[in-house]
């Protein structure tokens, strides 16, 4: 059992052997830092329980630091000498755990109970907001542990990475009524929404970036990590929306008819939406499927194992910084590439079918029903000319498009 005065250099110097291996620190008795083959680091906590010798483990290094795991051993040391068992309190935490209430149970009741007192279409809408933006993102979380912070990250991610301030004081709002009634029925403590202001102007946001603009945020988008850079690659070539973008699925991909397919309940329109993959799309499929094609997700989180990239914000701040572009938002890059599509001599019915817009489209009740023309030949000249424009834009040539709006 070799003991060391541990310190960062050398845990971080520390290299794995054939076995498995545990370093004692000569600072806290029964600390020690543990290492696997494969490079696994952790510090765990050696104690002796009714003469048994035990070992809880305190958590992974680096994300648990030194001086972190010295406050916990020093913790668990005083627990044992007051006749309490680590290991046996952690399960009773979790048992406890595993009975609170879930957001999604919360929503449940909440649908259930609540939704029922408000007007059919008010109803409706908060349904809608539950259904599509809420319990995806927090539904497996205990509604008690769910915190203001993280909510803040949510709305601000509808509000600036899709470029949605409407719909993020929405979402406000029903969460807002989703806390009250769960204060109300004791199942959370307080309302963490209460404190979160609502954004300030619902007006109508105009950005659209002009060629020297969109090259700029190009080259920034190619000094990201490959996966955030292709991400925003793919919104200003296909021109979708951020959320249905991110969620992009390998199984929805057609590579043999050159066709993406987003399911009818990943889309804000809620029916199947049949997108054209253009040259720069493959391009970049292609270049992602060694990287993430084990993954369902095309674009799969760089820190979650089968999940699809979150949160856009920081690097939205990275790239606006490095581009120098005033004000960017990934939103208004579908707005771009709608804008110059029109530009580029596309009808307003087709544009409207391109991004999946029911208003843009001259959808209504009728023809969302019998209208099974779904415009595919024109959508793909239409994002095919759209994407000849961007090559041109990118290499610096003359521009067919050089003021918009």
């Amino acid at each position: 059992m070799p003991i060391q005065n541990l310190n960062d250099q050398f845990i971080k110097n520390l290299k794995p052997t054939e076995k498995r291996i545990e370093i004692y620190d000569e600072n806290v008795k029964g600390l020690a830092i543990r290492i696997n083959p494969t490079g696994y680091k952790s510090f765990v906590y050696r104690y002796r329980y009714n003469d048994k010798v035990k070992r809880f483990t305190i958590g992974t290094y680096p994300d648990v630091s030194l001086a972190m795991a010295r406050s916990d051993g020093k913790e668990l040391s005083y627990k044992v000498s007051q006749g309490i068992d680590p290991i046996i309190e952690k399960r009773q935490r979790k048992v406890e755990h595993d009975k609170e209430t879930t957001f999604k149970e919360l929503t449940d009741r909440f649908e259930k109970r609540h939704l029922p007192t408000l007007r059919e279409k008010t109803s409706e809408e908060y349904k809608r907001i539950i259904d599509k933006e809420l319990r995806p993102k927090l539904g497996r979380f205990p509604a008690k542990e769910i915190s203001r912070k993280q909510l803040i990250e949510l709305i601000d991610a509808i509000a600036f990475d899709r470029g949605s301030e409407t719909l993020s004081n929405r979402v406000r709002a029903v969460l807002s009524s989703i806390f009250s009634f769960g204060v109300d029925k004791a199942i959370v403590e307080s309302n963490p929404v209460l404190n979160i202001k609502r954004k300030k102007s619902e007006t109508k946001r105009e950005r659209i970036y002009i060629p020297e603009e969109i090259k700029a945020l190009w080259e920034a988008f190619e000094e990201q990590e490959k996966v955030v850079e292709s991400v925003y690659k793919m919104l200003l070539i296909l021109g979708q929306r951020s959320g249905e973008t991110r969620r992009m699925k390998w199984n929805d991909i057609d590579f043999e008819n050159l066709i993406w397919t987003i399911p009818k309940e990943e889309t804000k329109a809620n029916r199947t939406h049949v997108v054209p993959l253009t040259e720069m799309a493959l391009d970049i499929l292609d270049a992602l499927k060694p990287k993430t094609g084990k993954s369902d997700f095309v674009f799969n989180s760089p820190k979650k194992e089968n999940e699809p990239i979150r949160w856009l914000h920081k690097a939205t701040d990275r790239i606006q910084t490095e581009s120098e572009v005033n004000d960017f938002r990934p939103h208004d890059l579908r707005r771009t590439m709608a804008s110059y599509t029109a530009q580029l001599g596309t009808d307003r019915t087709v544009l409207g079918k391109v991004l999946n817009h029911k208003g843009l489209a001259g959808d209504n009740q009728v023809t969302a029903i019998y209208d099974r023309y779904d415009y595919l030949e024109e959508k793909r000249l239409a994002v095919n000319k759209w994407n000849r424009e961007l090559k041109v834009i990118l290499t610096g040539k003359k521009a067919k498009i050089h003021k918009i709006g």
